[in-house]
């Protein structure tokens, strides 16, 4: 038989195509080992001989060598079609479809038409005979429509492969959309051609082709579908321990992540399209600032009942290639184990240096009780003596003495007794605390006091030392005031100044001269004791007194850090 050929414009198609599918063919081969890549690559290279078949029939001359490469093409299609459903099973579900028994099964019909194709002239089964009029027009045998029902059973189920995983997949949707597209006008422009339905300069099998392969290939070079990173993202936010919320402009959520959805506590489609402020109402601060650009934390406790959840939520903006904000990126931190730790180990920390205290409470107590009882016995001996020798006017000194220093010890007991309330009721808060030693003080002594609190305190603000050494320093400012101040009222003040706390007791007493504090005042007014507690938490004292003008005792101390921090961005 001899082979003559001739160029024609027609077959420029057909080239295009061929190269279309070798390059799909080379792009999915290089990346076999991702699901569905290797059955794609091999369609891709059957489809070529298909095309590259289609090509030389168009530039054949002479009838025997058309029909010969129509046969050349009719080799290769179950072997495409079939292959293509093997990547569509294998892309699907990767591992679960195509299994080796159902790809021997599917290789099976491949082989056998290949032996009855080339045996068509002696039993004409495939072809009854080929006719002529531009183009070769078979007529087509039993078992060529048996081979052109399989093609399409296939197809049919390729389609139902499609549908599923449109419906189960969001991410594979739209490479889904058109490669179901493609399938579905190749099908129909094939069936029209084979019906000699459509008229065209172009074979209807190669333009079933170019369609089907061009949206395969948008499909994989625009959506990237075999390339692994979009997937490992996507695999990534849905492992993901931290909930995560997308939020349109308008502070919609357009999607969230299954630990998201955990934390909200509702299905995904009852969330989706919600306003954020509906579900996380603790958290209208931050949601009012959705249009803002830039970073946000807050925090916020979700549940009730005596365990809640706390969550801290990072808040970051979602901005086009132009810049333009287009939505905002929640991010759900679960903080309450941390939260519990702290407050635990906040706990031992207070029970520390309660325990502290009261060691050093005792040792005072000891050496001032201990100094006052040996007084109290020299001065009842002194007196016995003087009564003994009917010495009355020494006796009655000596009784006199003794009554005020009785008195004053019995003062400082009741003092002692108030600081151990205070520093008892000190887990309940350090404001609390405070405020109900001022009360007590106020009813113990008659010295009207007044507390002016922050508006920005919290439990957490200070260390448990920081907060007992403070309140010692504020009841030894107390103490001065009841013995040497002779004052009506005195005030407690306290506010927040970067990084540190300030505490300020004012009193309306009589003051007294500074220069005093430089021949040994400190000793006489504790003073030393008070900056010798507030230099062991890493604080200062200043003492600011007049004659007649009151004393103002300013103490400072530091805040600790973590809560600095939080209270600067809030």
């Amino acid at each position: 038989m001899t082979m003559n050929y001739a160029y024609t414009p027609k077959i420029w198609p057909a080239f295009f195509t061929v190269l279309l599918l070798i390059a799909l063919a080379f792009y999915s081969g290089r990346r076999r080992s991702v699901p569905g890549a290797l059955p794609f690559a091999i369609g891709s290279l059957f489809g070529a001989l298909w095309a590259a078949g289609a090509l030389m029939e168009i530039a054949a001359l002479n009838l025997p060598t058309k029909i010969a490469w129509f046969k050349f093409q009719a080799a290769w299609q179950i072997p495409l079609v079939t292959a293509t459903t093997c990547f569509i099973l294998e892309y699907a579900w990767p591992g679960r479809w195509l299994t080796r028994r159902n790809l021997i099964l599917l290789s099976i019909p491949c082989l056998l038409p290949l032996g009855i194709i080339l045996t068509n002239d002696f039993h004409h089964l495939v072809w009854l005979k080929f006719l002529y009029d531009g183009e070769v027009i078979p007529l087509r045998g039993a078992v060529n429509w048996t081979f052109f029902a399989y093609a399409y059973g296939l197809t049919i189920i390729n389609l139902i492969v499609f549908a599923w995983l449109f419906l189960r997949s969001p991410q594979h949707r739209w490479p889904v959309a058109l490669m179901l597209t493609g399938q579905i006008l190749g099908r129909t422009v094939y069936m029209l051609g084979a019906a000699q339905a459509l008229k065209s300069d172009l074979s209807p099998e190669v333009l079933a082709m170019v369609i089907e392969n061009l949206m395969y290939a948008i499909a994989l070079f625009g959506f990237h579908m075999f390339d692994p990173i979009p997937l490992a993202r996507h695999t990534a936010i849905e492992q993901l321990k931290v909930g995560m919320l997308v939020l349109d402009p308008r502070g919609k959520i357009v999607s969230l992540n299954p630990a998201a959805q955990t934390i909200l506590g509702s299905p995904t489609n009852h969330l989706l399209g919600c306003q954020i402020q509906e579900l996380l109402p603790a958290c209208t601060d931050l949601s009012g600032d959705f249009q803002a650009a830039g970073k946000g934390q807050d925090e916020i406790s979700l549940g009730s009942g005596p365990e809640p959840r706390y969550y801290q939520i990072e808040a970051s903006a979602l901005n086009d290639w132009r810049g333009l904000a287009v939505g905002r990126l929640l991010m759900l931190h679960d903080v309450t184990e941390q939260k519990r730790t702290q407050a635990q180990l906040l706990e031992q920390q207070r029970a520390l240096a309660t325990l502290t205290e009261r060691e050093r409470v005792a040792r005072e107590l000891h050496d001032g009780i201990g100094q006052v009882l040996g007084y109290v016995k020299m001065q009842a001996q002194s007196a016995r003596i003087s009564l003994a020798q009917d010495q009355m006017a020494d006796a009655d000194s000596d009784l006199e003495k003794l009554v005020v220093v009785v008195q004053d010890a019995h003062a400082d007991v009741r003092e002692y007794i108030l600081g151990a309330k205070l520093a008892a009721s000190s887990h309940h808060g350090f404001l609390i605390a405070l405020r109900h030693f001022l009360q007590r003080f106020q009813e113990y002594y008659g010295v009207r006091t007044e507390f002016i609190e922050p508006a920005d305190w919290s439990d957490d603000l200070l260390e448990p030392t920081v907060e007992a050494q403070l309140l010692r320093i504020i009841q030894e400012a107390l103490t001065n005031v009841r013995k040497h101040a002779k004052a009506q009222c005195v005030q407690v003040l306290i506010h927040l100044d970067d990084g540190r706390a300030q505490v300020i007791v004012q009193d309306d007493g009589v003051g007294f001269d500074p220069a005093l504090l430089l021949d040994g005042g400190e000793q006489k007014y504790g003073l030393g004791f008070l900056r010798e507690r507030a230099e062991e938490v890493g604080g200062k004292v200043e003492i600011q007194s007049a004659p007649k003008q009151g004393t103002r005792v300013v103490v400072e101390v530091p805040i600790n850090r973590s809560q600095s921090t939080v209270n600067g961005k809030q």
